[in-house]
């Protein structure tokens, strides 16, 4: 695997106004960060732009082997861990830890999906990437920057599983193999309400349209009390 020259330099805020000096150190494009394994933990202090450069420039990624150079000692090296902002996503620290050709690591790979899913050409499915890391235990040599996941295969409600991925020579998949890496499902369709169903949903009733007795002329009659009704009672009087 191709290595990444980092240069960093050593780091001691000290206990008074750490806060402070970590400010100050993020502000000057410096991130605080810590080198261990095999020998002495080391506070170290690593330039950020100098790291990102060096990251994209490698097929790597994150997960590349880094020759670091420390004041006092070169040394090759992964990320472990790197904490960022909870907001700008932004790098505030990172932890690089010491490594052996010949001792197998334990690391987390992107998974890529490759090629164009029958389900979703023809079938007019979603694809959906769930799984987008699988942690892996290897040689640092045999890390591979990503897992190519072919999803030419999978017609509408099929899925692909880390069992089912494609092996790589001197990799072990530690993710658990019924895992669901990437799956096809049908497009989520909207129900559109009918106007019963509207009313009902908001609580409104609906209108109701009754008719009145009509008399023989074919005049609804009026209700008692109602205007109208004393004309009628005076036209009975005069019958009698």
């Amino acid at each position: 695997m191709q290595r990444v020259e980092l240069e960093v330099k050593p780091r001691d805020l000290g206990e008074k106004d750490k806060v402070r000096n970590l400010g100050e150190l993020r502000r000057e494009g410096w991130i605080p960060g810590t080198l261990y394994g095999h020998g002495d933990a080391v506070s170290i202090s690593v330039n950020l732009r100098t790291l990102e450069k060096a990251v994209h420039s490698s097929k790597a990624g994150l997960n590349s082997l880094f020759n670091v150079t420390a004041p006092g000692e070169k040394t090759l090296a992964v990320i472990k861990e790197v904490q960022r902002h909870y907001l700008r996503q932004t790098a505030i620290h990172i932890d690089f830890q010491r490594i052996s050709l010949k001792e197998k690591l334990e690391v987390a790979v992107p998974t890529h999906p490759t090629g164009e899913s029958p389900g979703v050409k023809n079938s007019g499915g979603v694809l959906e990437h769930i799984t987008r890391e699988i942690r892996v235990r290897c040689l640092p040599d045999d890390i591979p920057a990503s897992i190519d996941v072919d999803v030419t295969v999978l017609e509408l409600g099929d899925g692909i599983k880390v069992k089912d991925l494609k092996p790589i020579n001197g990799v072990e998949f530690l993710t658990l193999p019924e895992t669901i890496v990437v799956n096809v499902v049908a497009p989520k369709v909207e129900a559109v309400a009918t106007p019963a169903e509207g009313a009902a949903a908001t609580g409104a009733e609906p209108e109701v349209i009754t008719k009145g007795k009509k008399d023989e002329e074919g005049a609804a009659a009026p209700a008692a009390g109602a205007k109208g009704a004393a004309p009628a009672a005076k036209k009975d009087e005069k019958k009698k």
